[in-house]
């Protein structure tokens, strides 16, 4: 006899649950037919097809799949270009088969065998066109949000309308994975879920790791029983299907008791994602029963939430980039230490708590460590347990807990985040213990679990969902993105003075890289020109340059370029060849002629450096830029709703150009932006270039902020230096200006 029993986590090994392989259920949701074809014949099939196309699973198996929906439905699902992944709105196809119209998918898995998905489309389905025209009308209203906040709710609100659900959910997740429901839209009658609290163990690693796979998931009808897969393995392999792409993939037991357990008859989840991490998701219930939007209004709401995702990663890295600004502007004032006083005792004073909101700090430059604030007896343990992490930062808001070793000497520090220097030195933020009480959607250490008669045991979900406070003691209040910039900030005002301290050769290169830049960018009637440079993070100055100026006919010279390599050598190829072309663009006008002068200059007087180069001249009368590129990555043309790389010839560096070089033009219009930049924007050891061009354009579709796109492409650390220049043509003002 089974003895059902309510447990905590302590009381039972919950390893089995979380290795619980749920991408090979075996079995799908019987709303749809799943096929597992190999060269064209069904492998395997779903025992739904009995129910749905009135045949026996037994005589699908081993025929062609033409035989089986109809050689014009095959045809149409273009099985031979299957692709392995993608957007659920690029896969999708109307296709008839017996005579009734289906909506279809197919993938392509990693055994080589293609899965093909079908599902019924209602009589009563919605337009799929009037569904993705919900969808774009809802990004573009949400482009205009005031805060991440109102993204959130935005967010809640259009899947909501999209899908019907009774319940819609936005949820955030921190950095253990616990949730917290941001932004909720729902039916008027259901008890309010808005700011409570989910644990990790609500979504098991191997759930989260499918999420950020397979971006959607619908559950149609809870209590309905699984189409089992026939024959149970693949014959070729012997492996039973990878089903981590198929929409109809059956669901774990464990979850649908979980769902049950909360009075959900229906839920769908789509994956918020920042670079393939999982973030956050939409969640929606529905608790009327049973209840399946057509697989066009998922692909619609798939749509707007990946578009909404990356609205929200987007604002809320202006917000910290925004913060970080400030925070870098007030440690200058703060810090301005004077040339002979010691790095340490510059940076670790009581003015930085205040700043940073921490209540004490240390900083160990050159092996010498100062305090200032509350810091625990075990500092220097903290800062070595720290960087034994070998992370970029060390963040914990319960340190005891978390390390144990470390407990006797915190005192009444709680938290820490510490940030590695060079040479084995670090900084540290500290914060004392503060008492905080979580609301939590149930008691998330209490587990269903039965016990048969043979000693096995099953975990279930909890069983109650009902508000549960817990009072946490321990802990700090705890470590935000925007702390993390902060003790950033600081980190490199501290390296970059210990370099200029301890390596002069630093400074001077620095002084000449900053020198470099103009002191002030032309502003024409109409336009706005803007630039922001960043030295690689360690103090090592590279050979980026930017330059903007009016040429004597009235039209504004332009130019961005990168000498390669770092250091006082970098800095002084990159300033001749600044100053070069500035006296060759006055002289000829015209950007090919001055580039092909420079080029020869540094033939003759750098022959050992190389550097890439983006020049052209902007006649701000009509908006035409003429330009060349010596090996420069290309210029992206940001306006209305799109973003798109501009054309440019592919060139040698300079330097290393052969004959005449073939001019571009390009027209900002109104309201558009032509962005430049350096590749240090872009490039990140181990990523693909086409990659991270790709992720700089749906940025800047979005969000078109010099210090935010840094901010998003470069990160916290930067190898190399990053440089961009910004060139908007102001819509009001050109208006105006033609009126007038």
């Amino acid at each position: 006899m089974d003895i059902p029993q309510v447990v905590t986590d302590d009381d039972v090994d919950l390893d089995a649950c979380a290795a619980e392989p749920i991408h090979v259920p075996g079995a799908i949701q019987a709303r749809g037919v799943l096929l597992v074809l190999d060269d064209g014949t069904v492998v395997q099939a779903s025992s739904s097809v009995a129910a749905l196309l009135g045949v026996d699973v037994e005589a699908v198996l081993g025929r062609p799949v033409e035989d089986v929906l109809g050689a014009e439905a095959a045809e149409h699902l273009h099985l031979d270009e299957a692709a392995a992944t993608g957007p659920l709105a690029d896969n999708l196809r109307r296709v008839t088969v017996q005579g009734r119209p289906w909506v279809a998918t197919a993938h392509r898995t990693a055994a080589g065998t293609v899965i093909v998905e079908l599902e019924p489309l209602a009589s009563d389905a919605p337009d799929a066109g009037e569904a993705f025209r919900t969808t774009y009308a809802l990004l573009r209203q949400a482009s205009s949000a005031a805060s991440l906040q109102a993204l959130y709710d935005q967010t809640a609100q259009g899947v909501r309308q999209l899908t019907g659900f009774d319940r819609v959910m936005v949820y955030r997740f921190d950095t253990e994975y616990n949730g917290e429901v941001v932004a909720e839209a729902r039916r008027a009658d259901l008890e309010p879920l808005l700011g409570l609290h989910y644990p990790a163990s609500d979504i098991p690693p191997q759930a989260r790791a499918l999420y950020e796979k397979s971006w959607l998931r619908l559950i149609s009808d809870v209590r309905a029983r699984p189409a089992q897969l026939v024959p149970v393995l693949h014959p070729r392999t012997g492996e039973p299907a990878d089903l981590t792409f198929a929409g109809l993939r059956s669901v774990s037991p464990v979850h649908l008791q979980y769902l049950g357990n909360m009075g959900v008859g229906a839920s769908m989840s789509i994956s918020l994602l920042d670079e393939g991490r999982l973030w956050g998701m939409v969640a929606c219930h529905h608790h009327a029963g049973a209840h399946t939007p057509s697989l066009e209004v998922r692909a619609a709401a798939e749509t707007l939430a990946s578009g909404l995702s990356l609205q929200m990663v987007v604002r809320a890295a202006a917000d910290r980039a925004q913060r970080a600004q400030a925070i870098s502007a007030e440690l200058a004032a703060l810090t301005s230490p004077v040339a002979d006083e010691p790095v340490a005792e510059a940076i670790a004073q009581p003015g930085l708590l205040r700043l940073l909101d921490v209540d004490g700090a240390a900083l160990r430059a050159s092996g010498v460590l100062t305090t200032v604030g509350a810091v625990p007896d075990a500092v220097e343990a903290v800062l070595e347990t720290a960087l034994a992490a070998g992370t970029d930062v060390f963040a914990s808001d319960a340190l005891a807990a978390r390390h144990p070793a470390l407990a006797d000497g915190l005192g009444e520090v709680a938290g820490a985040l510490v940030v590695p220097l060079p040479d084995g030195d670090a900084l540290a933020l500290f914060r004392r213990e503060v008492t905080r009480e979580v609301t939590w959607g149930g008691d998330p250490r209490s587990k269903t679990v039965t016990r048969a008669d043979d000693g096995s045991v099953r975990i279930g979900p909890r069983r109650s969902f009902a508000q549960w406070r817990e009072v946490v003691h321990g802990t700090c209040r705890p470590w935000t993105d925007d702390d993390v910039q902060s003790a950033v900030a600081v980190r490199r005002l501290a390296v970059e003075a210990l370099y200029r301290r301890s390596r002069p050769e630093i400074g001077a290169a620095l002084a000449l890289q900053r020198s470099s830049l103009p002191d002030t960018l032309p502003h024409p009637s109409g336009w706005q020109i803007q630039a922001r440079y960043r030295p690689a993070d360690g103090g090592r100055v590279g050979g980026d340059w930017y330059d903007a100026f009016p040429l004597p006919d009235g039209r504004i010279a332009l130019a961005i370029g990168d000498v390669a390599g770092h250091g006082l050598g970098a800095a002084s190829a990159m300033n001749q060849l600044r100053n070069g072309l500035r006296s060759l663009m006055v002289a000829h006008g015209a950007a090919a002629p001055a580039v092909e002068a420079l080029d020869r200059l540094a033939k003759q007087l750098l022959p050992d450096d190389m550097a890439t180069l983006l020049a052209g001249v902007l006649d701000p009368a009509t908006g035409t830029f003429d330009y060349v590129s010596a090996g420069h990555l290309p210029p992206l043309l940001v306006g209305g709703d799109d973003a798109r790389w501009v054309e440019v010839a592919r060139n040698p560096p300079l330097g290393y150009l052969r004959g005449p070089l073939p001019q571009n033009e390009v027209k900002i219009g109104d309201g558009q932006s032509l962005l430049l930049y350096t590749d240090g924007l872009v490039e990140r050891r181990g990523t693909r270039i086409s990659r991270r061009l790709e992720e700089l354009r749906a940025t800047a579709e979005v969000v078109l902020d010099l210090e935010v796109l840094e901010h998003r492409l470069s990160g916290l650390e930067s190898e190399d230096d990053s440089t961009t220049l910004l060139v908007t043509a102001d819509q009001l003002e050109q208006e105006q200006r033609r009126a007038s």
